[in-house]
């Protein structure tokens, strides 16, 4: 829900932000924007920096706004954590549960955000030897650099 409201800023509504893809059609649920649409993604140019540490809502949130052509990645592939889990009670005492996959998250353009996280459109590595002597954050530049074409 956090990512379906955070795309809400940037998308029309009704626009697709991701859907939850389940081993039988019929059951899909396609979350869409709420179109709060305040920023306007079709007149603002933005990049997310994404890497191995975006997972999850993050991920749905960067793959929405790319795949709606707002949003430019920079970075490093992301870490794929796009699947829906579904937590099951075994027994009472001792306390004993089961975490299932029941589905999985596909962007707007139906890439499954499990199978291999997000791609960068512009791939930059941290240079960690630069970030700790003086804190250049070669992402952080390249994003702006990006910005600023």
């Amino acid at each position: 829900e956090a990512a379906q409201d955070m795309a809400s800023w940037f998308l029309p509504v009704g626009e697709i932000i991701v859907k939850e893809d389940f081993r039988n059609d019929a059951d899909d649920i396609v979350f869409r924007s709420r179109g709060y649409n305040i920023f306007d993604g079709s007149k603002l140019k933005l990049v997310v920096l994404i890497d191995g540490g975006s997972a999850s809502a993050s991920e749905i949130l960067a793959g929405a706004l790319h795949d709606h052509g707002i949003a430019t990645l920079v970075g490093t592939q992301s870490f794929g954590k796009g699947s829906v889990q579904e937590l099951f009670d075994i027994t009472d005492e001792p306390k004993t549960s089961l975490k299932v996959t029941i589905a999985k998250w596909l962007t707007p353009n139906g890439v499954s955000i499990s199978h291999q996280g997000l791609t960068p459109d512009v791939e930059v590595k941290l240079d960690e030897e630069a970030f700790k002597k003086d804190r250049t954050d070669s992402q952080l530049n390249k994003a702006i650099e990006v910005l600023s074409q």
